[in-house]
């Protein structure tokens, strides 16, 4: 995983995965690598926008300061591209 540059401003989290984009199993790969990554429960990842485009909307449930603290620092820790 990477941070990157979007098109439209701003940054974005970049990852690759191997799973292929048949019947969401690509999109289940991709919950799976950021909640390990963030060491959060699967449960509280869902995409909520992008399931059937390379570019996706994650939806992170909990609680909000504590999920700042806990992730915050992993994506600061991420290459930059």
């Amino acid at each position: 995983m990477s941070v990157a540059a979007a098109a439209e401003g701003g940054r974005v989290l970049k990852a690759t995965v191997t799973a292929q984009a048949e019947g969401g199993r690509a999109n289940d790969a991709l919950l799976h690598l950021l909640a390990r990554t963030w060491h959060l429960p699967r449960r509280d990842l869902s995409i909520i926008a992008g399931s059937t485009g390379r570019n996706k909307i994650v939806r992170v449930a909990g609680d909000p300061q504590y999920l700042v603290e806990k992730v915050a620092p992993e994506i600061a820790r991420l290459p930059r591209e």
